[in-house]
């Protein structure tokens, strides 16, 4: 039988797994992405596409968002995005809407 982890606090178990390491064998530093509401789902969309792109994604709640989540499920304040340095351009690129008129147009 496997041996029980204790995850206790960590939304994501293995975002510390999934993080990159800088050269000098430490984390690499969280590069603020945007901004994001909760409640429409919003955040939850964002994480899940970012991390369908292999790019780690760490919540910040901000004043008493953190009592909001626990409570209700969702924060009213919102919450804040992260994403490694070193990935913060592709994650923005990727964030970016999609000009439906330009594809149409495309053969």
């Amino acid at each position: 039988m496997d041996q029980a982890k204790d995850y206790w606090g960590r939304a994501e178990q293995d975002l510390l797994d999934r993080w990159p390491k800088g050269e000098d064998g430490g984390y690499e530093t969280p590069a603020f992405l945007t901004d994001a509401l909760e409640a429409g789902g919003e955040a939850e969309l964002l994480c899940q596409m970012l991390r369908s792109y292999d790019i780690p994604v760490l919540r910040r709640y901000e004043k008493d968002g953190t009592l909001g989540k626990v409570v209700l499920g969702f924060s009213g304040y919102g919450v804040q995005l992260y994403v490694p340095a070193s990935r913060l351009e592709e994650a923005r690129e990727l964030m970016k809407p999609v000009d439906e008129a330009a594809e149409k147009e495309e053969p």
